[in-house]
C-alpha cells in the first residue's frame, strides 16, 4: 500500500473517532430539560447516557471483525447509515423509554467511528509514528468536547431538544460523505479474504490471553471509567448542585477538553526521551492524586466550585497521556487482526464506562460525591495496574512519515 502522510487522514479520523463525544457531549447541556419534559428523574434521564455507552461497546464487537473482513470503508457505511436512523428517533422520542432505546442504536452506530479509526493508524503505522497520528486524531477529536456543549446551549437558547439530536443526523450523513470522497481503502484485500467469521472467536480469546495486549487495554478502560463518570454526572452537579449556567458549565467543559488536546499532543513528543510506559505511569499517579484529594475535600464537608472545576481539569489532562500511547502499545503486535484488537479495546473500555455511568446513575443523591468516588476509585486502581502489570519499558525512536 502507497504510504499516506498523517496530515491528509487525520482529521477524518478525528472527525469519525468525534460522532460519539459529539452524540455524547451535545445533549449534556440539557439534560436537566430533557429530564423536565420527558417527566422523568435525574437517574432516568442519566440512564440514556449509559445505555449510549453499552452501544458503543456491543457494536465494536461486531464492527471491528467485519471491518477485518469486508473492508474499512463498508463497515464505516453501515454503522453511520445506523447513527443518522437513531438520531433521528431520539429526536421524536416521547418518553424516557423510547429515548433510551434509541439512544442504545445510536450507540451502535457511532461504535465505528472510534473503532476504525483506531484500525485505519493500525493498517498503517506502528510505534512513535503510529502514537504520533493517534495525537494528531485526538486533536481533531478534541475539537468535539470544546464545541459540542457550546452549541447544545446555543442550539437550547432558541430550539427545543430535539434539534440536538437533528444535527447529529445532519453531522453524520456529512461524515459518509466525507468518507466516500477523501478517505482510502486501507484494509488490504488479502487480509480481508483471510478473516473468517470462524476465526473471530479464536482471535478475541488470543487477544484475551495476551499479557501484552490486556495490561495496556485494562489500565486504560479503568482509568476512563473515572472520565465516563465525569461525563455522566458533571452537568448535574455543576448545573443543579452548583447552580451555574448551562453556559458557564459548557466553558468549564470546553476547558477540561483544552487539556485533553494538550495532553494528547503532548504525550507523543515525549517518546522520544521517555518509554511509554514511564509516561503513562507519570500522568496516572497525577490521575490519581487529583481525583482523591477531590474527594477527600468532597467528603470532608463538599468541594467548592473552584476546587472542583481545578481539580477535575488537572484530573482529566493527565488522562490525556494514557489514551494515545496506550492505545499505541496495545495495538501494535496486532496489525493482522487490528480490526478486532481495536474493538476489543474499544469495547473493555465502554464496559468500564457504562459501569461507572450506572454506578454515579444509581447511587445519584444531589450532590457530587457519586461522581468523584467513582472517579477517585478508577484513578486509584488504574495506577496500581500500570505500576503491576506493564511490561519492561523501552524508549521509540522518532519516524519519519511520508511526504503529503
Amino acid at each position: 500500500m502507497q504510504p499516506i502522510a498523517s496530515r491528509r487522514i487525520a482529521p477524518i479520523l478525528g472527525g469519525l473517532g468525534a460522532l460519539a463525544p459529539l452524540a455524547i457531549d451535545m445533549y449534556l447541556p440539557g439534560m436537566p430539560r430533557i429530564a423536565a419534559d420527558l417527566h422523568a428523574g435525574e437517574g432516568s434521564v442519566q440512564f440514556s447516557l449509559m445505555t449510549f455507552f453499552a452501544g458503543l461497546m456491543i457494536g465494536q464487537l461486531f464492527c471491528g471483525p467485519l471491518s477485518d473482513r469486508i473492508g474499512r470503508k463498508p463497515t464505516i457505511y453501515a454503522g453511520l447509515a445506523l447513527f443518522v436512523a437513531a438520531a433521528l428517533g431520539c429526536a421524536s422520542a416521547a418518553t424516557p423509554e423510547q429515548l433510551i432505546a434509541w439512544r442504545f442504536a445510536q450507540g451502535l452506530g457511532g461504535s465505528v467511528g472510534m473503532t476504525i479509526s483506531m484500525a485505519i493508524i493500525r493498517d498503517l503505522y506502528t510505534g512513535h509514528a503510529a502514537a504520533r497520528l493517534m495525537g494528531l486524531m485526538m486533536m481533531a477529536l478534541s475539537v468535539a468536547p470544546v464545541i459540542a456543549p457550546l452549541l447544545g446551549t446555543a442550539i437550547l437558547a432558541f430550539a427545543p431538544w430535539p434539534a440536538l439530536f437533528v444535527l447529529l443526523a445532519i453531522v453524520g450523513a456529512g461524515c459518509a460523505l466525507l468518507v466516500a470522497t477523501v478517505l482510502p481503502e486501507t484494509r488490504p484485500p488479502a487480509l480481508r479474504t483471510a478473516t473468517r467469521p470462524a476465526d473471530v472467536a479464536r482471535n478475541y480469546l488470543h487477544l484475551i490471553v495476551s499479557p501484552r495486549y490486556i495490561a495496556y487495554v485494562g489500565v486504560m478502560a479503568v482509568a476512563q471509567a473515572g472520565f465516563f463518570a465525569y461525563l455522566a454526572g458533571s452537568s448535574f452537579v455543576f448545573i443543579s448542585v452548583h447552580g451555574l449556567t448551562p453556559a458557564a458549565y459548557s466553558l468549564i467543559f470546553a476547558m477540561n477538553a483544552v487539556g485533553l488536546t494538550a495532553g494528547a499532543q503532548l504525550a507523543p513528543r515525549l517518546m522520544h526521551r521517555f518509554a511509554p510506559q514511564t509516561i503513562v505511569r507519570a500522568a496516572l499517579a497525577v490521575y490519581a492524586a487529583a481525583a482523591v484529594f477531590l474527594a477527600l475535600l468532597e467528603l470532608g464537608g463538599g468541594a467548592g466550585i473552584v476546587a472542583l472545576a481545578a481539580l477535575l481539569f488537572v484530573a482529566i489532562t493527565a488522562l490525556a497521556f494514557v489514551m494515545p500511547l496506550n492505545s499505541m502499545m496495545a495495538l501494535e503486535s496486532y496489525g493482522a487482526i487490528s480490526g478486532t484488537a481495536a474493538a476489543l479495546m474499544g469495547t473493555i473500555q465502554f464496559a468500564a464506562g457504562t459501569l461507572a455511568s450506572l454506578i454515579v446513575g444509581l447511587t445519584a443523591d444531589g450532590t457530587a460525591l457519586p461522581m468523584v468516588l467513582t472517579i477517585a476509585v478508577s484513578g486509584i486502581a488504574a495506577c496500581l495496574l500500570a505500576f503491576g502489570a506493564f511490561p519492561k519499558a523501552h524508549v521509540y525512536e522518532a519516524q519519519k512519515e511520508p511526504a503529503s
